[in-house]
């Protein structure tokens, strides 16, 4: 699963790196939480460019008579989005993807919870494989939301949670965010683990689990005491 990121990159590097035509207008965040606003890319619909826009972290399908099932819904399986009705219509038409520069996930232990940071290796940005869509209040008022996907995760990930969240590849932003609506089941083969030699995980402090904890010490990495080591997996 994916139940924390980090935005904490200069918008203007985030504009550079996913060619955006515009320059996102956010703050940097360490422990981003479902429920919370996060910023994602989309395709310009008037250009061949691509935009930055805030959504609440967590979808609430445009069919919803209530606008509090987001905060269920801040993740997806890969496995299963085309056959659940509150995600198939926005990953056959509302893709995006949402550039972070860390997640965390949660190793369970007999003395509580342990959180994990994962970074690629170089700290750099990379982007989760999102799908969003658009609620409306009664009057007229509007609601942009999304949600995570996830895979199986692979043997970085594995010894702290079974799931991870999808990383696409530079490559494959294009066709992630442009595909046809009527060839969107084409799209279900990116939708794997991450390979091994690109990330890297450390534990971090607890304070961490705490969702208005939101501070650059988040990212900084602790002494292990059940394994000894800084560095666990990588």
């Amino acid at each position: 699963m994916c139940g924390r990121i980090v935005q904490s990159v200069a918008p203007h590097l985030i504009a550079e790196q996913f060619f955006l035509d515009n320059v996102p207008d956010m703050l940097p965040r360490y422990n981003i939480a479902p429920t919370q606003d996060i910023t994602a890319v989309v395709p310009n619909p008037h250009s061949e460019g691509r935009l930055a826009a805030t959504f609440r972290w967590g979808l609430v399908p445009h069919w919803s008579p209530h606008n509090d099932s987001g905060a269920r819904l801040f993740n997806a399986r890969g496995e299963t989005v085309l056959e659940k009705s509150s995600f198939r219509d926005s990953f056959r038409e509302r893709r995006c993807l949402i550039p972070v520069n860390g997640f965390y996930e949660w190793q369970k232990r007999g003395d509580g919870r342990q959180p994990f940071l994962f970074q690629k290796k170089d700290k750099g940005l990379f982007a989760l494989a999102g799908i969003w869509d658009r609620w409306e209040y009664p009057g007229g008022k509007e609601l942009n939301s999304c949600t995570i996907l996830t895979t199986a995760a692979n043997p970085v990930m594995r010894p702290i949670h079974h799931r991870m969240p999808v990383i696409l590849p530079r490559g494959d932003w294009e066709l992630w965010l442009r595909l046809d609506p009527q060839q969107a089941e084409n799209l279900q083969g990116l939708l794997k683990p991450l390979a091994t030699d690109d990330l890297l995980a450390v534990p971090v402090s607890r304070q961490v689990n705490k969702p208005d904890f939101d501070e650059p010490e988040c990212l900084a990495p602790i002494w292990d005491d059940p394994g000894g080591q800084l560095n666990l997996f990588g």
